[in-house]
């Protein structure tokens, strides 16, 4: 949340849902991943769109008394838009369990001092930057730029800086 919108109320468990144009315009090979997990399936409209993808989803989801910290499976993928407030924390949960871990995250995600050790032990081996700000409450946009975070242990996704396809 940007600091002109810092007196508006925060959704209840940290939900704000991703539109659909964020990840079905990412240009990624979905055969490449048979199983995949959802950290935050809030609505569950990632999990749609994986398993439309032929990838068999689980999911975890705080309002479903399901939390991902707690979750200790492995998998293909684990595709989410986090909780910015513990965005650390999933990520690091995420890396060991998963081949692949996308995460939507501000582009400025990037800095602050605090980050600084996280990024030196955990660069991302792909960046899909979106040119177009999303809507997570239906109320326009904040002033914050987007981008897809990816980490791999095996290179899928070939590394670099990119810019989500917008049809």
């Amino acid at each position: 949340m940007s600091r002109a919108k810092a007196k508006e109320l925060r959704s209840p468990y940290d939900f704000y849902a991703t539109p659909s144009w964020c990840y079905e315009n990412l240009q990624i090979d979905w055969t490449k991943y048979k199983t995949a997990h959802e950290p935050c399936a809030g609505d569950f409209r990632i999990v749609k769109f994986l398993e439309s993808k032929g990838i068999k989803t689980t999911w975890s989801e705080i309002q479903e008394e399901k939390d991902f910290l707690e979750w200790d499976g492995y998998v293909d993928l684990i595709f989410t838009n986090p909780p910015y407030s513990i965005a650390i924390e999933f990520i690091e949960h995420a890396l060991p369990r998963a081949n692949t871990v996308i995460m939507l995250l501000r582009l400025n995600f990037l800095g602050a001092q605090k980050r600084y050790k996280f990024w030196c032990e955990n660069e991302p081996d792909a960046v899909f930057v979106s040119s177009k700000r999303p809507s997570f409450t239906g109320k326009g946009t904040d002033a914050t730029e987007y981008a897809w975070f990816i980490w791999q242990k095996e290179k899928l996704i070939k590394p670099g800086i990119y810019h989500l396809k917008m049809v």
